[in-house]
């Protein structure tokens, strides 16, 4: 909206007496302030001529940029916003999924330690029945030897003619006995079984 023109009217203005007798507080503030556009649209001034006229446009364009930087910053600010937002949800639904690992996680370490603990008093119980069974097998073998010490019993299979069996068999079997007896020196109840095979 500025042209050429307008900056060589602006060049041309001169300070009226009025402008130079204004508030010295006045003249420190922004020229682009709201303030300052206000002022640049004072009834009085516009009346002065052509080149008010054209400065009142020049604030208005000013204006008019300045609210669409506004507006366009606004707009940015609101689509970081929902960016924003975005990104915050994405983090809480991990958050929540996490959550839920972590739980069943949780759960599946309670029950895996449950069962070590049940199979460790399993383990301990068969190991303690072993020991059990070990300790009777060790008595059994004891009392096995021991019965096999005392009852110390031997079987002798002889074969006799038959006809020495038919002459005189209490004499065979005298001298059988008295021949074991003195060749293993045991006691005479282990005489007691004692086969003859005669053909």
């Amino acid at each position: 909206m500025v042209t050429t023109e307008t900056h060589q009217c602006q060049d041309l203005l001169v300070p009226s007496q009025d402008q130079d007798q204004v508030d010295p507080e006045n003249q420190q503030e922004d020229p682009a302030s709201p303030s300052s556009l206000m002022a640049g649209l004072d009834p009085e001034k516009m009346s002065q001529g052509p080149v008010n006229a054209i400065t009142v446009l020049t604030l208005l364009d000013k204006l008019v940029n300045m609210l669409d930087a506004v507006q366009e910053n606004q707009h940015k600010m609101e689509v970081h916003q929902v960016e924003m937002e975005g990104v915050v949800k994405g983090i809480q639904a991990d958050m929540t999924k996490l959550s839920k690992s972590q739980s069943f996680t949780s759960n599946t370490v309670s029950k895996l330690l449950d069962k070590s603990r049940k199979l460790s008093v399993t383990m301990k119980e068969i190991r303690d029945k072993m020991e059990r069974q070990g300790m009777q097998v060790k008595k059994l073998e004891a009392n096995h030897a021991h019965l096999i010490n005392r009852n110390n019993f031997k079987v002798l299979i002889f074969q006799v003619y038959k006809m020495f069996y038919k002459h005189s068999p209490n004499l065979i079997l005298q001298v059988i006995r008295t021949l074991y007896q003195c060749s293993t020196k045991v006691p005479r109840r282990s005489l007691d079984i004692v086969n003859l095979a005669v053909p």
